[in-house]
């Protein structure tokens, strides 16, 4: 009876806190927009992106409702903690930030872009800290941490490619390796039937490699352009560092086979 009050309080949080995500969402996007003079052009198919986008989120969270669990101790969530809700608003914010890295290709708004991309990757490091500081980490919040990661990348990844400011061997790199993450857990998802979601110490220094260079490509955008040595430097690091990781990625894969066939 308890667990059944608790998840109905934890379902009510859920409901208000995307919708609430939604409509800042909405404002955000407003902000840059009528300013910016952007707002007739963007704002129907803005609004029909970022609806869906949420509805989807949604049906997400309340899917996997029985994860917001304290990993300490089992206990289960009675509302959506302030780390999960850190995490759930840089997922809220891949539709606004598509529609205005796509903007900022023609219309004035590249140095508050800037401040509105570091807030994001800033919500990165601020979610784990408050998680692990307050004794407050949680399956769910592990799992929307990684896919938060993954979407932004990607976006980003795929938007800064179409207008050039990254090269495409790096995004086929970043690709590739948030690919290859995704189909080896299914595998293990597969044959294991479950799978807890595990961070390493080099899958954080790719995600925030790759966060770094995106950050520097964004501020060579706004000074006129970086210099060409620390812009090629910046991008070399980032692919090495990504293929160790899709190396670190496989080794794991392996030693979860292994401990499989051990069990069984």
């Amino acid at each position: 009876m308890v667990d059944s009050k608790k998840q109905n309080s934890l379902r009510r949080s859920i409901h208000g806190l995307v919708l609430g995500y939604c409509a800042g969402q909405c404002a955000v996007f407003a902000a840059f927009a009528i300013p910016g003079g952007f707002f007739g052009e963007f704002w129907l198919r803005f609004i029909l992106t970022t609806g869906l986008f949420h509805l989807a989120m949604h049906s997400l969270l309340i899917f996997f409702i029985d994860d917001f669990r304290l990993e300490a101790n089992g206990t289960p969530l009675g509302s959506v903690n302030l780390a999960n809700r850190i995490t759930i608003v840089r997922m809220s914010s891949l539709p606004t930030l598509l529609y205005l890295v796509i903007a900022a290709k023609t219309y004035r708004i590249r140095w508050p872009l800037l401040v509105f991309v570091v807030l994001i990757f800033v919500t990165d490091f601020l979610d784990g800290y408050i998680s692990r500081k307050s004794n407050e980490v949680t399956k769910m919040g592990r799992m929307a941490d990684s896919a938060s990661d993954y979407c932004l990348l990607i976006v980003l990844g795929l938007v800064f490619q179409y207008y050039g400011i990254i090269p495409i061997w790096l995004l086929a790199l970043v690709l590739s390796r948030l690919g290859i993450q995704m189909v080896l857990m299914g595998i293990l998802i597969f044959i294991k039937k479950k799978i807890e979601p595990k961070s390493t110490m080099m899958g954080k220094v790719a995600i925030a490699s790759i966060m770094v260079v995106y950050s520097l490509e964004v501020l060579g955008l706004l000074v006129g352009g970086l210099p060409q040595a620390l812009k090629l430097t910046g991008e070399a690091l980032t692919g090495a560092i990504l293929v160790a990781g899709i190396g670190d990625k496989l080794w794991i894969f392996v030693d979860s086979l292994r401990q499989k066939k051990d069990e069984g």
